[in-house]
């Protein structure tokens, strides 16, 4: 415990700073510890703490004085008297009990940074707890000293550090390998049924096996595609320079260019800035704040082309301001914050071009005129009743699913003084904005410019790296090349099964079922049925390229507009039913701990969501028929 006679009496930043503990953190971690703390007012000769019990946190003492003192054989010895500013109670963040006391000497306020908050950063990051432990070496070699009279040991510069999200993977044991592996094995001498080419056959066994496997999850997703490259290369069904051909693509360049992106804007703190501005934009009460998590998340989507990024940092957001409203874990109230930050933040990704990088997937698999016509502006035109429809859908069964049921404390004071904290903006928030300005320049412009998105995406990533923004240990660290490395085998799924002819087999079939029904409106509900049934047994990512590589395609053949099929597997495919499959709900409840919501309460909402994207789908089949995308029964 130590006064700090450099700050002033509201500079909660400066005292969170004096605390050993958090003098390396970077600005967007002071920022995020500051809308975890919690005023509390002592009466005069009230105690703060009791040595012996246990410790729940650290105070910082922002009015009044404090005397703290020690027990003994012979009676209470005092050690000191705090005059604010000043900190006391640090090792209540490491150690079980009080080791000391503290009582008011007149009125005093302070704030409480819970224990708990500060476990769950030193879990999001480990190499916090080095700085800790050098920070707690240096603390009781100072004690020491001053206790024999020794001079202080030079200052030392601290070296700083910064957060990344988390990422969870779970698996399912042995089970899930043996399955994936048994069921092309035991079929592989089968006759290859439907006319199918014995290549064509195996391709397809293999990529079956590949399914199980995405369900079960016996390991990462990525490993999954690797292994399903890796067996059809060994089956000599596909040659290598196809398998790997997605590595080629422009799809691929821009998802390294939208990780380096999100990586710049979660380092810069850019990100988050933007976040609580949105935040204090709208009223500070429950409804506001839903509704600021909400339109905020869809106004920044366009911003960061990757959803699980914007989903890490609005989720740590959204139970930032849990805390501050004074919502308990895992109520209606924290729940709604938490699920207004996954969908305000992710399931917008397919209503603009630059939210999700499988847009430029879908995008590189249209025809030439389609994909011409389709820019950043009108793709979305074509989307905007969905994204409208889902917006004011979220919006009213979040609320009504789930009210606040308990007054929410003032908000607004808590933001400014993260606003403060993160300062100005940063030589790094700059770079960020300029890369940023030419990512949506670049597409905006594109019909015009006839660039590809390849070439705006290194364009942005060279003036991020030039400008500091993001490093070599940035690019090693921050991104995900796990995901890299999955998304660029399935955007080589559609040569693939062009290669055998499964493409032209799954456009018969379809072309069957048109046949059948011979109306593009039932069709496109086809497709979207089709999405919602393979979202019951596959991820969200292995759903959406692999039906978006077999069916797009195809609506060509039929006569039909490729981007419509191509928008619904994307629009549908963000549903969810099984929240487990869902990769942007299990980061985001990763990221906070499971503290925000249930499994039970995501499986509520996911029905509402699915109900909500078909609805979507229906109101823009009437819009895209008097746009002409599709034609009248």
């Amino acid at each position: 415990m130590r006064s700090n006679d450099a700050g002033s009496w509201d500079d909660v930043e400066a005292l969170l700073r004096a605390v050993p503990f958090f003098a390396a953190l970077e600005r967007v971690e002071i920022a995020r510890l500051i809308g975890a703390l919690e005023p509390v007012e002592v009466a005069s000769g009230g105690l703060i703490f009791d040595e012996g019990e246990p410790a729940d946190g650290l105070y910082l003492l922002t009015d009044g004085r404090v005397g703290v003192s020690v027990r003994a054989a012979d009676g209470e010895h005092h050690l000191v008297d705090l005059e604010a500013p000043a900190y006391l109670g640090e090792l209540g963040l490491l150690l079980a009990r009080r080791t000391g006391s503290a009582r008011a000497i007149g009125n005093v306020a302070l704030f409480r940074l819970p224990r708990d908050r500060f476990e769950r950063l030193v879990r999001e990051d480990p190499s916090i707890g080095r700085v800790i432990a050098t920070a707690l070496a240096d603390l009781i070699d100072r004690r020491s000293r001053e206790h024999v009279g020794a001079p202080a040991p030079e200052a030392r510069e601290p070296a700083y550090i910064s957060s990344q999200s988390p990422r969870q993977r779970h698996g399912r044991g042995v089970i899930g390998i043996v399955l994936a592996i048994a069921l092309p094995a035991v079929l592989w001498s089968l006759p290859a049924p439907g006319g199918l080419s014995p290549a064509a056959w195996h391709v397809l066994l293999i990529l079956l096996g590949s399914a199980v496997a995405w369900l079960l999850s016996p390991v990462p997703d990525f490993i999954v595609a690797l292994a399903m490259a890796g067996a059809w290369g060994i089956a000599a069904v596909v040659p290598l320079d196809l398998v790997l051909s997605g590595f080629r693509t422009s799809a691929w360049l821009v998802a390294i260019g939208s990780f380096a992106l999100a990586a710049a804007m979660a380092r810069s703190g850019l990100l988050f800035r933007i976040g609580l501005i949105l935040v204090r934009a709208f009223p500070a009460g429950h409804v506001g704040q839903v509704l600021g998590l909400l339109v905020g998340g869809a106004l920044v989507t366009p911003l960061v082309p990757l959803g699980l990024a914007r989903v890490a940092t609005a989720s740590s957001l959204a139970q930032e301001l849990t805390q501050t409203l004074g919502y308990r874990a895992r109520t209606n109230a924290s729940a709604a914050l938490g699920f207004a930050a996954l969908v305000g933040y992710c399931s917008f990704s397919s209503v603009l071009l630059s939210g999700l990088a499988m847009n430029f997937f879908v995008l590189d698999l249209l025809p030439a005129g389609e994909r011409t016509y389709f820019g950043w502006f009108n793709w979305l035109v074509a989307a905007a009743p969905a994204g409208i429809v889902l917006l004011t859908g979220a919006a009213a069964g979040i609320l009504a699913m789930f009210p606040a049921g308990e007054p929410p404390r003032a908000a607004a004071g808590v933001v400014r003084r993260q606003e403060r904290a993160l300062g100005p903006l940063s030589s790094r928030e700059i770079t960020t904005v300029a890369g940023l300005a030419i990512l949506l320049l670049g597409l905006l412009a594109q019909p015009w410019l006839h660039t590809d998105a390849a070439w705006i995406a290194i364009a942005m990533t060279v003036v991020l790296v030039l400008g500091g923004a993001i490093d070599v240990q940035d690019f090693r660290s921050r991104i995900d090349w796990g995901f890299v490395m999955l998304f660029g085998i399935l955007l080589g799924l559609a040569g693939v099964l062009r290669s055998v002819g499964l493409d032209a087999a799954l456009g018969a079939q379809l072309e069957l079922v048109a046949q059948g029904i011979r109306d593009e409106t039932a069709i496109v509900f086809v497709v979207a049925l089709a999405v919602v049934a393979t979202r019951l047994v596959l991820p969200w990512v292995p759903t959406t390229l692999l039906l978006s590589a077999a069916l797009v395609p195809a609506a060509e053949r039929l006569g039909m507009n490729s981007w419509v099929i191509g928008f619904v597997i994307l629009f549908v495919a963000q549903a969810w039913l099984v929240p487990s499959l869902y990769e942007a709900y299990v980061l985001a409840k990763a990221t906070t701990r499971a503290e925000l919501f249930t499994d039970r309460q995501a499986i509520t909402l996911g029905v509402v969501m699915t109900l909500l994207a078909l609805a979507a789908v229906g109101v823009s089949i009437i819009y895209w028929r008097a746009i002409g995308l599709l034609s009248a029964p």
